[in-house]
């Protein structure tokens, strides 16, 4: 369930008991870390005066880069472990020695972690996939009509060259593709074998029967299950699971039809609480919402709270709009000219989610205050909210 993302404690404790060789000693904070370019996130970590802190730094920082890691490897619990065993390794490495295992930025390392555990799986266990995969991306990148580009979110998005730089969006065709992908054949190529037509030909019919970008690894499942490719080897550890195929097993990236119901509950639960945290740790938690799908938009495509509602509810002051800009000076000259409330929002929605030191000027403190800020509204958020992620 989608809900399991936004709140996870307990089960890091598993993976943060690992052994890990002593500390070395008689260097000081100053010495360690002169001229290393270090995550001020890991900090505390480094600067732990105990193992038993360190332990609890550890677990904070494994709870930060979570979500994105279960996010690049697609929910596989398999590659998700390895992925966090990884970073964990590289964490007490750091600890131990932070001049020459420094991590300059530990969410884009952990990304780049979890991505190489996933390449490796690919290439060992989903041959053809990887190879459709690969193919696929030649396709795009070497046909004019095609287009393939990141995001500011550094996910890959592909459509129609029409619609470059256009995010992907939901709609009720995409959802049927994803979920039943056989099923629409015969409307993606009236009267023609998907089969045998040229991938090229394939990508047109998908993106103009669509008429939206998709993200790329959508792209990839939906082929994959339209060509009927399956591979000799199950794609998960779970014994249920290895009696299906591929096909079968692909799951959207939203919520099955019968789930929606129940998700769309949890999330005006969790908005409800929300609208309750203090007025600091609302900002700090919502100007950087990285929970779920990694964005505001979820509460609004679901019905649960609009733009509007949304920026009613963080109540930022015009000075506080206005240190906002201070970071994005390609929309500064728009936003000297709006007045509304609303207007100064919809231009800020734009640049979420917000990085902590934007946030800090933004309210006048440190960044380091930003983070706690966030971390005692998720705490907040995960205690009231107990009762959903145990039904989950």
């Amino acid at each position: 369930m989608l809900r399991r993302v936004f709140f996870q404690s307990e089960q890091f404790s598993s993976y943060t008991k690992i052994p890990k060789s002593p500390r070395t000693p008689g260097l000081l904070m100053e010495e360690r870390i002169a001229s290393v370019e270090l995550d001020p996130l890991l900090l505390p970590f480094v600067e732990a005066i105990d193992e038993a802190a360190a332990q609890a730094c550890l677990e904070d920082l494994i709870l930060s880069v979570s979500p994105n890691v279960k996010k690049i490897v697609s929910r596989n619990e398999d590659d998700y472990q390895e992925s966090l065993q990884q970073i964990i390794k590289a964490l007490w490495q750091c600890r131990n020695n932070p001049r020459q295992y420094a991590i300059g930025d530990l969410q884009r390392y952990a990304a780049v972690a979890a991505s190489h555990v996933t390449r490796r799986h690919w290439r060992t266990e989903r041959p053809a996939y990887h190879a459709l995969r690969e193919s696929l991306r030649h396709t795009l990148c070497n046909n004019n009509r095609f287009a393939l580009w990141k995001s500011s979110e550094r996910e890959w998005h592909c459509g129609l060259a029409a619609v470059r730089d256009i995010p992907p969006t939901s709609s009720s065709r995409l959802t049927k593709l994803m979920q039943q992908p056989l099923a629409c054949d015969e409307a993606i190529l009236p009267g023609r074998d998907i089969q045998r037509v040229t991938q090229a030909e394939l990508l047109d019919a998908i993106f103009v029967w669509l008429g939206h970008a998709v993200s790329f690894n959508a792209l990839v499942k939906i082929i994959f299950a339209l060509r009927r490719i399956e591979e000799l080897t199950p794609i998960s550890n779970n014994d249920d699971e290895n009696k299906r195929s591929w096909t079968e097993t692909m799951s959207s990236d939203e919520p099955a039809p019968d789930e929606e119901a129940g998700w769309r509950q949890f999330l005006e639960k969790l908005w409800a609480e929300i609208e309750q945290l203090p007025p600091l740790q609302r900002i700090a938690y919502l100007l950087n919402f990285t929970a779920g799908n990694g964005s505001l938009e979820i509460f609004w495509l679901y019905g649960v709270a609009s733009m509007r509602r949304i920026g009613a509810t963080l109540g930022l002051s015009d000075e506080q709009f206005t240190r906002a800009w201070a970071d994005y000076e390609p929309i500064q000259e728009q936003a000297a000219r709006l007045t509304g409330y609303d207007e100064k929002f919809a231009l800020l929605w734009r640049c979420l989610p917000l990085n902590d030191q934007t946030i800090a000027r933004l309210i006048g403190t440190e960044r380091q205050k930003v983070i706690n800020l966030r971390k005692a509204a998720g705490d907040r958020l995960a205690r009231r909210l107990a009762a959903f992620q145990s039904a989950a």
